[in-house]
């Protein structure tokens, strides 16, 4: 049995680049795609993602060989696959999850916390929320967590949640005259949550967050590391976190996933090992992990490893996002949220892609297709079953999600 955890894969990461050569929003939104770019904004809104809108096949291109130094367009060779439902190309990896929790909340998903764990978010429309555990295997919700909100004008909702090593934490705005977030934290095992504390002005424009054994860790938009300690206390500076943004504590980049610039660094701030990003010339909106990074070269979307090499084209339209998969590896995934509401997700490392949703021509045009809302890298994606029917309008009609689990996908 794989017992991964969302947790244990940063700290392969971490380990991964410290002993190896390595060249790699609230909760109630229904798709939750980040537009980072004025381009990827207009392709969201305009365009249909051919690789899961048109169904069929499309072809992932290989491009260069692995290598070091700057690397160009040239000329590729198609390499046809077809989109394959993911359980077909990974079995095990979906599973079906209920809308409703048992005693009548609405679920929806958050994370993975293992192969045949995930964490769910289950809300009343009082705002009566709590955080429950999903066995996939046994198909039994377990309340978790009660998450404190307050209602009215000053509601304080969770915007996104981080699970690390020992405890899950989240944070929500509290909105008055002035906006203020306020920082909780919970034991991962269950418990009573508590506030770590609050900030307001700069430092309340949280983009992720992170938390450790001891302190809850956060970027502002503006660029920017902060720490809390769990126990509470005073807000400081993260030494080496100026003007970065986090991506999975301890990893941060030197651009906002909103930012317009091209990323060109990786920075570890436990260890303040930086990666340098090596792009194709004439990149744009480059973005990376710890292998590997994804670009928009031209009208397509490439991919290639963080020091250059092993170039390929993506399918359809620059709607691709990162996640995180097993190992120390980066995946990406691509939503289309017009005809077919489907997900792909594609892995660099095996070349293997697998759908999740609408695939089918023929199939309706209703329904979701969303990432976890975990505040890292997304470890599930989830959907609702292809049909007919308006499901987002009749839960009674569709009352399943179809859910990737990330973490159960298998090393290459």
């Amino acid at each position: 049995m794989n017992d991964r955890t969302e947790a244990d894969l940063v700290r392969v990461l971490a380990d991964a680049a410290e002993h190896a050569p390595v060249p790699d929003g609230g909760l109630a939104g229904a798709v939750r795609v980040r537009r980072r770019t004025h381009r990827t904004r207009m392709a969201l809104a305009c365009a249909a993602v051919v690789a899961i809108a048109a169904g069929g096949t499309v072809a992932v291109r290989n491009a260069l060989p692995t290598g070091n130094g700057p690397v160009s367009p040239a000329v590729q060779g198609p390499s046809e696959f077809a989109i394959r439902p993911a359980s077909e190309v990974w079995p095990g990896t979906v599973t079906t999850v209920p809308k409703k929790a048992a005693d009548g909340l609405t679920y929806r998903p958050v994370a993975a916390l293992s192969p045949t764990t995930l964490l769910l978010i289950a809300r009343s429309p009082s705002e009566r929320t709590r955080l429950d555990t999903y066995d996939t295997t046994t198909g039994r919700g377990t309340p978790l967590v009660r998450m404190p909100s307050r209602g009215g004008k000053r509601l304080d909702y969770a915007q996104s949640i981080e699970v690390g090593d020992e405890a899950i934490a989240w944070w929500g705005k509290v909105q008055g005259k002035s906006i203020r977030v306020d920082f909780w934290v919970a034991p991962k095992a269950g418990g009573t949550a508590r506030k770590v504390g609050e900030v307001m002005g700069a430092l309340a424009d949280v983009e992720r967050i992170g938390v450790t054994r001891d302190s809850l860790v956060w970027s502002v938009y503006g660029g920017g590391v902060y720490r809390m300690p769990l126990e509470g206390g005073t807000p400081q500076p993260v030494p080496g976190g100026e003007g970065l943004t986090l991506i999975s504590w301890p990893w941060a980049s030197d651009v906002s996933a909103v930012s317009s610039r091209n990323q060109t660094k990786l920075v570890n701030l436990a260890t303040e090992q930086t990666l340098p990003v090596n792009s194709p010339e004439g990149a744009d909106d480059v973005r990376c992990g710890l292998v590997w990074c994804v670009d928009i070269l031209g009208k397509e979307t490439v991919v290639h490893r963080i020091d250059g090499g092993d170039l390929r084209t993506l399918p359809g339209s620059p709607i691709w996002e990162r996640i995180l998969l097993p190992g120390a590896r980066t995946g990406f995934a691509n939503l289309a949220q017009r005809d077919r509401y489907a997900a792909v997700v594609y892995d660099p490392e095996t070349g293997l892609a697998g759908g999740i949703g609408n695939l089918a021509k023929d199939r309706g045009s209703w329904g979701t297709v969303s990432f976890s809302s975990s505040s890292s890298f997304p470890s599930i994606i989830y959907a609702d079953p292809p049909s007919n029917d308006r499901c987002e309008e009749k839960a009674d009609k569709c009352p399943d999600y179809l859910v990737i689990n990330l973490l159960a996908l298998p090393a290459p």
